[in-house]
């Protein structure tokens, strides 16, 4: 592995992530903050354009092998999260700080603060505008980074990346994720424009716009949405649902392309969404109906599914096998393509087509065609193969980590495993008060901390560096 090439990538993502890390500072002199508060975004923003042009300089560019794209993705999104932590240092110690960045660069919606509404502007800008940043970055830096590192990337970022492939919308790379940019931001805009004209504040707007987009769900108050109209809170069901899209989907959405409603993977979605949405609501509802309950129903649905940690309500307050339930949407996830975590709808899908394949066979002739179609188009072995090895691995560090969980913590295993869940999911909501999130201990926020990481990443990048082979290849 070359590392100038490695150099090189990391040193131009940390000169542009240094502007991001400026930007919350005309946020906090126009509400009138003080040197002490705005600080860390001063120091960090410096220290990453320091750091960005020593490596430039330092690097020379080539085209990256597949070890050094995805060295470069990984230490990149590191030093992004380390100096993303240092604004939050003066409101919270140094394992909190990098968690917070953790979750809010990897979209996730745990938090280490349990009263946000205390926080200056500045920082409460800061976090969503992390998870707004993590949310598409992700995506757009992945496809380009499977461009220009060759096609035998793509067995890492999973052999179904052609769903994603913005390469459907413009022959042009930077053109295609120009397009993404754009449906991104004119959602962002629009949705910031509703919330205002129904009565949130335009700050408020703004960051709950951010958070919800990127399916992240940083909220300006403890309560998240649960104190806001049923308005706003329909609204947010609609951004939270659009976040977990595909959005090469939404974007012939737009387009008005009616070719994107006979997408399976947005059919399957939108079926999951009004199942759980009336198992929810019929849960909350035994004690006698009321509006609220149906409200409730269809916004935590939406956040579930999306992979959006906004709540109108505590899931502590549903049954324990509705609970359970919630644990198996939140390990599935939103699109593929999308801002949303898990481990996605299209693979769902998959290991649901390759279960019917193997149950025909059965009753087929060993001479018949049974091959794994979705969209009436036949998946490549390589496909399958991959999308079956990250279910095993998804199930697998899952449960291990959970079992680490509970070893180190004095909780039930379904808390641990709703943790666990939810942090490799970049969910947000747990089966855990958060006071109890808060008060972890360092490890078990460590082990969150990597699955937050591992699930922003889909689990084998973030592997394959752990390869000998790999990393001298």
């Amino acid at each position: 592995m070359r590392s100038p090439v490695v150099a090189s990538i990391i040193g131009k993502f940390l000169k542009v992530f240094s502007i991001v890390i400026a930007a919350p500072l005309p946020v906090g002199l126009y509400y009138g903050e003080t040197f002490f508060t705005l600080r860390g975004f001063l120091y960090a923003s410096a220290a990453c354009l320091i750091l960005g042009v020593a490596l430039t300089k330092l690097g020379q560019y080539r085209e990256p092998s597949v070890s050094e794209a995805l060295t470069s993705t990984i230490m990149g999104w590191l030093l992004a999260i380390i100096l993303g932590a240092i604004p939050l240092l003066v409101e919270m110690n140094f394992t909190n700080a990098v968690f917070e960045s953790t979750a809010g660069l990897t979209t996730t919606g745990i938090s280490m603060i349990l009263a946000p509404e205390q926080l200056p502007h500045s920082l409460l800008f800061w976090r969503s505008l992390m998870q707004w940043v993590g949310g598409l970055g992700v995506l757009t830096f992945f496809i380009a980074v499977i461009r220009e590192s060759g096609g035998i990337s793509r067995k890492l970022f999973s052999a179904e990346t052609h769903k994603t492939d913005p390469g459907s919308i413009r022959p042009s790379l930077k053109k295609s994720i120009v397009e993404l940019w754009k449906v991104y931001i004119f959602i962002t805009v629009f949705i910031s424009a509703v919330y205002f004209a129904l009565g949130m504040p335009v700050f408020d707007s703004v960051v709950h716009s951010f958070s919800g987009i990127s399916t992240g769900g940083y909220s300006t108050n403890a309560d998240s949405f649960a104190d806001y109209g049923v308005d706003i809170q329909l609204v947010t069901v609609v951004l939270m649902l659009l976040g977990g899209m595909n959005f090469v989907i939404i974007h012939k959405l737009l387009n008005r392309d009616r070719s994107a409603f006979s997408n399976s993977e947005l059919r399957l979605y939108l079926k999951i969404f009004a199942a759980f949405a009336l198992l929810i609501t019929l849960d909350l509802a035994q004690d006698g109906f009321a509006t609220q309950d149906l409200v409730d129903g269809v916004f935590q649905s939406a956040a579930l599914i999306s992979s959006t940690g906004h709540s109108t309500m505590s899931l502590m307050t549903l049954s324990v096998v509705v609970q359970m339930l919630v644990i198996g949407v939140m390990f599935v996830g939103g699109s593929i393509g999308s801002t949303g975590g898990g481990v996605k709808i299209f693979r769902l899908k998959t290991m649901i087509e390759l279960s019917r394949t193997r149950l025909r066979a059965y009753s087929l002739p060993d001479t018949a065609i049974n091959e794994v179609k979705i969209d009436g188009e036949i998946l490549e072995n390589n496909t399958i193969r991959t999308v079956s090895v990250l279910f095993f691995i998804w199930v697998v560090i899952v449960f291990a980590t959970a079992a680490m969980f509970v070893a180190i913590e004095d909780v039930e295993m379904s808390e641990a495993l709703s943790g666990t869940v939810s942090a490799s999911g970049n969910m947000g909501p747990t089966l855990m008060e958060d006071e109890e999130v808060v008060e972890l201990h360092y490890a078990t926020k460590l082990i969150l901390m990597f699955l937050m990481l591992a699930g922003r990443l889909e689990m084998l990048p973030l592997l394959a560096i752990f390869n000998r082979r790999f990393l001298t290849g």
